[in-house]
């Protein structure tokens, strides 16, 4: 920091050793009142916080004056590796997605319906109850009436 105080001279004059002390005196309060300006010397990499390093550029920290993110938003982004809009922009849209590649998954619900796949055995349920199940050699076991050539 350049802080400047004038000493008193050892030997000098009786005189202005009251003068000086006093000009010194008033530095020091202009300084710890903010009437002075105090002008550290802030350089990147030249001073540090609890023996670490500050090593950000004065622009660097200014972009942090406009941050309106909490401290729990950003840790969300923890892990990204990629860009975020980028990952957003190609999520399939929820109404009516497309698809270019298999879906995979163990269990498709309905509003009513659930089909579940288990050891390669579809089950059909509703209402939380099997109805109908196919197994992967083609056998249909079913619940209920069956109707054959009927119509819906």
């Amino acid at each position: 920091m350049a802080i400047t105080l004038t000493k008193p001279t050892v030997g000098g004059s009786d005189g202005t050793w009251g003068t000086t002390l006093n000009s010194t005196l008033d530095s020091i309060a202009n300084y710890l009142d903010g009437d002075s300006e105090i002008t550290p010397d802030l350089t990147s990499g030249s001073w540090s916080i609890s023996g670490t390093a500050v090593t950000a550029t004065a622009a660097q920290i200014n972009l942090l004056t406009s941050l309106t993110a909490t401290a729990t938003e950003i840790n969300y982004t923890d892990g990204v590796t990629s860009n975020i809009q980028t990952q957003l922009d190609a999520k399939a849209a929820t109404a009516s997605p497309t698809f270019t590649t298999k879906i995979v998954t163990p269990k498709v619900e309905f509003s009513n319906w659930t089909i579940t796949e288990t050891s390669g055995v579809l089950y059909f349920a509703t209402g939380g109850v099997n109805k109908m199940k196919l197994d992967a050699s083609g056998n249909l076991t079913v619940v209920g009436d069956i109707t054959a050539f009927g119509t819906v």
